[in-house]
């Protein structure tokens, strides 16, 4: 997986709003009228993602690192993932 694939999950599918004002892009959801950080990139992230660090997003988000490829491969829906969240005690509020 890309970081440009993973970019375009969070925003298109996760409705995640961005924050690129800091060292990092930072990437916010809403769940139940709550804001909570999901995960952020770095601004220069090019290519494909290391294993260490998709499994590092993967725990930001509340996703094994298998839940999140498919995620992004479109076969978990924005429903599922907010539903995970939720069970897998959220956090990182805004």
């Amino acid at each position: 997986m890309d970081y440009q694939e993973l970019n375009k999950a969070l925003v298109s599918k996760g409705q995640a709003n961005e924050d690129r004002t800091g060292d990092h892009v930072f990437f916010f959801i809403t769940v139940e009228g709550k804001s909570y950080r999901a995960t952020k990139l770095s601004h220069s992230g090019k290519g494909q993602i290391s294993s260490s660090l998709l499994g590092e997003i993967s725990k930001q988000m509340r996703l094994t690192t298998p839940e999140l490829r498919r995620f992004v491969d479109c076969t978990i829906e924005r429903e599922q993932w907010f539903q995970l969240w939720l069970q897998r005690g959220a956090s990182w509020k805004r």
